[in-house]
């Protein structure tokens, strides 16, 4: 914290934005893989390089978060660890072995990133009611994604993308979480000019006609609540 990120707290937040480089730093510190939960790294950590503390827990990861918050920028700590800490979690505990594999990996060791897309404009806190829908294509091989999410932390620059979508009825029971790819056709990231927390990467993102892989899906149908 203090080498390599207070230092330059106040040229990233004046840029709106931070050198995807230090994804890579943080990991190779020991940080990235303890803001997933416990256990350590979201319990792929047999498979990185850096390790973890003895018995780590989620007063290992308080004291991170804690730590990083000595930057003085919401923003800056946002940016960097929110998107891991808020977006990765459902993939490592519920995704399949290849999305833990092929995003939860990359995102850990801070070659990729990711962030969570709940927020809709029409639905802030009524989860329940969120409208992007998810629905299954005729050879049943895709779910076609159509909607918006809004204020998005780490958005702009995110790789991954778990995302709140409707697949069945109205209400909690009929929400799912499927992970989104940015190379996917019709995905579009705008960046939010917000009052504040400018390194965070608030974004606005829409998605048109998007085919997801149905081995993207997260968890169970209709269970993503």
């Amino acid at each position: 914290v203090e080498k390599e990120i207070m230092p330059h707290t106040h040229e990233w937040d004046e840029k709106k934005s931070l050198p995807l480089e230090l994804y890579r730093k943080t990991y190779e510190a020991g940080i990235l893989p303890g803001v997933v939960g416990s256990p350590w790294a979201g319990g792929m950590g047999a498979q990185l390089d850096v390790k973890g503390p003895k018995d780590f827990d989620y007063f290992h990861e308080l004291i991170i978060l804690d730590e990083f918050g000595r930057c003085g920028s919401g923003g800056v700590l946002w940016g960097l660890l929110e998107g891991v800490h808020i977006g990765l979690p459902p993939v490592l505990n519920f995704g399949s072995d290849d999305l833990r594999k092929r995003c939860g990996l990359r995102v850990l060791r801070g070659e990729a990133t990711i962030c969570l897309c709940i927020t809709e404009p029409y639905a802030g806190s009524d989860v329940a009611n969120i409208r992007c829908t998810a629905k299954k294509s005729p050879c049943g091989k895709f779910y076609v994604v159509d909607g918006e999410k809004k204020w998005i932390t780490n958005g702009v620059w995110a790789d991954y993308f778990t995302v709140a979508v409707r697949t069945g009825g109205a209400g909690m029971g009929g929400i799912s979480l499927l992970l989104i790819e940015k190379t996917m056709p019709g995905v579009q990231c705008r960046r939010m000019n917000c009052m504040g927390v400018w390194a965070s990467g608030t974004s606005f993102i829409t998605f048109e006609n998007v085919k997801v892989p149905v081995g993207n899906l997260i968890g169970a149908e209709n269970n993503g609540f």
